[in-house]
């Protein structure tokens, strides 16, 4: 993958805050420093799914939090690492909180992203980045719901490679945790990162 350090560098403060907090200001810092070796090597030797892809950040994002775990030689507990997501996440939660999902427009703006990609993902894109994302509607519960699939996961793959597929699940309940910051809620029925064929997205807003 094209590498960028946006995502490391927006949570860093948050997960080395966590890591002191737990193991001392020293560690942490020595842990965060070697993490943004890790986190270009990782980044690097990820698959290539396309420097354009609508999709990648989402790859890019959960590195970030692999990386130092990895950086750690595997002794930061996945626990801790769940901490270090969810703390990430609420430090930007005003970003995910203009967003409302019981409207309208909140679930538009929601789903816009996962259209984006599947007109981007055309098949041609598939052939040419054939382990990028797949994603499709069916199986859709109410007509106009904001609903999608994902049937192929590069990050779950590139995880079961690194030998940390034990982070998968705590990627997977930061969905609920975003959404929940946008006012909604993610119904789902499983997970491919707890060995169910699809990570389903079937979201409404808190208030319905």
């Amino acid at each position: 993958m094209k590498y960028n350090d946006f995502y490391f560098w927006m949570f860093k403060s948050p997960m080395k805050k966590v890591l002191a907090e737990k193991y001392g200001r020293e560690y942490a810092a020595d842990i965060m420093k070697k993490s943004k070796k890790v986190y270009r090597e990782l980044v690097g030797k990820a698959a290539d799914i396309g420097d354009d892809n609508p999709m990648a950040y989402n790859e890019l994002f959960a590195l970030a939090f692999v990386a130092p775990y990895i950086a750690s030689g595997k002794k930061i507990p996945p626990e801790t690492v769940q901490e270090m997501m969810r703390r990430s996440l609420y430090h930007i939660k005003w970003y995910f909180a203009k967003t409302d999902l019981n409207t309208d427009k909140g679930k538009a703006e929601n789903k816009k992203s996962i259209v984006k990609y599947v007109k981007w993902y055309t098949p041609e894109k598939e052939k040419q980045y054939p382990t990028s994302f797949k994603v499709d509607f069916e199986g859709q519960p109410h007509e106009g719901a904001c609903y999608y699939r994902i049937t192929r996961c590069p990050i779950c793959a590139y995880a079961e490679k690194l030998g940390v597929s034990e982070l998968m699940p705590l990627f997977c309940e930061l969905d609920e945790v975003m959404i929940t910051l946008q006012h909604g809620v993610l119904h789902r029925k499983q997970a491919l990162a707890n060995g169910g064929e699809f990570c389903d997205y079937y979201i409404t807003g808190n208030r319905e």
